[in-house]
């Protein structure tokens, strides 16, 4: 849409009740730019229910390439169906520490969603003038904890949790975590999305199932910055020992693999006390609704004109490929993983092994000799 025009269309809310709207462009809110660079996000002003709203959607791609049109199609799904397990696995509308869906058009050619407006503004901005207040920052640790306590429940991964997608509200609206372009559901194989520091090594490597404990690294880094004011996209290991009491509520974040570190839950309790009561698991309705998704996420990358590649693009069963080893917890990785421990240990114990028939052998050949020689 432009500058001047409106836009009629129908939609469905998260609950697929079926609404209307005639979008109007708001020029006099100011946006961020999306998280992801090939789609479109503008403030508008809906005259059906009078309601401002952000509206995502597929930038114009004339002349790109046809994969770019198919992963911004992509992106552009996945906003949507965060927001769709968010809103109907919450029972109710999500918690203020989440962005929240108010609707989307699944429509092959033109497919959109409508967001509530972001609250605040992006953390690398407000990092940019100054460190949070002290009496801001016991609400900002316990407000994004309790935003990964819920994509916890509900089964959600973000993948993309960096100071852009994690905003603060110094006016009383707290945190809120937003930017869900590249987020999926927990138990999918791993993908390389994100980039160091902020995703763990495990996901940028691709390696193993998606865990809600991947955003348990990104949003430990996001926390130390907001908190020491260390520049961590700087690089180089975290001086946690110059911050005892950051070091001891991040205990275990940084572990070797995702399954060692604490999950939401535990981090909300170290600073709250106290953990929320949820609903474990989500229903089989919204299982067979991502499916449908999926169906649909097919056409329109057809009617992109992407070409599917041999099989289904679906998560392999079975074990996923093990995770190499990272480097020691303090330090996240900000370069190449280490070589795995145990098959470096096990490279060197075929060394000996190689070396002791060598010997044995030579000695054998050298008692021959003295026995037919003297």
């Amino acid at each position: 849409m432009n500058e001047h025009s409106a836009v009629e269309a129908a939609y469905l809310t998260p609950r697929r009740e079926g609404a209307r709207c005639r979008l109007v462009p708001a020029p006099d809110r100011t946006v961020d730019a999306p998280a992801h660079p090939l789609l479109d996000l503008v403030a508008v002003h809906d005259e059906v229910s009078g309601r401002d709203l952000l509206r995502l959607s597929v930038r114009p791609l004339d002349g790109e390439r046809v994969q770019d049109r198919a992963r911004a199609f992509a992106a552009l799904d996945n906003e949507i169906l965060a927001g769709v397990r968010l809103a109907r696995a919450s029972h109710g509308p999500p918690p203020a520490e989440l962005s929240r869906l108010v609707g989307y058009r699944d429509d092959p050619a033109e497919p959109f969603a409508l967001l509530e407006p972001y609250r605040g503004e992006p953390l690398d901005a407000v990092l940019g003038r100054r460190l949070l207040f002290e009496e801001e920052r016991a609400a900002f640790r316990e407000g994004l904890f309790r935003a990964l306590f819920w994509l916890q429940a509900c089964e959600v991964v973000h993948r993309d949790i960096r100071p852009g997608t994690v905003r603060w509200d110094g006016g009383g609206g707290g945190v809120q975590v937003c930017g869900f372009t590249s987020a999926t559901v927990a138990g999918v194989a791993r993908e390389s999305v994100g980039v160091g520091p902020w995703a763990s090594h495990e996901q940028r490597a691709a390696v193993g199932r998606c865990d809600p404990r991947d955003d348990v690294w990104s949003a430990g880094l996001v926390l130390f910055q907001a908190l020491s004011g260390h520049d961590v996209s700087g690089g180089g290991i975290l001086p946690l020992d110059g911050h005892p009491g950051l070091a001891v509520q991040l205990e275990g974040v940084f572990a070797r693999e995702a399954e060692e570190r604490p999950g939401a839950g535990e981090l909300l309790a170290r600073v709250s006390g106290a953990v929320p009561p949820h609903r474990t698991g989500v229903g089989d309705h919204l299982r067979q609704g991502r499916t449908r998704f999926r169906e649909n996420r097919e056409r329109k990358r057809l009617a992109a004109g992407w070409v599917p590649p041999d099989g289904d693009g679906s998560a392999p069963e079975g074990p996923a490929p093990r995770a190499p080893a990272a480097p020691a917890p303090g330090g996240p990785p900000l370069q190449s993983p280490v070589p795995d421990v145990e098959t470096a240990r096990g490279t060197g114990r075929s060394g000996y092994v190689g070396l002791a028939l060598l010997l044995v052998l030579m000695v054998a050949v050298s008692v021959a000799l003295f026995l037919r020689f003297g």
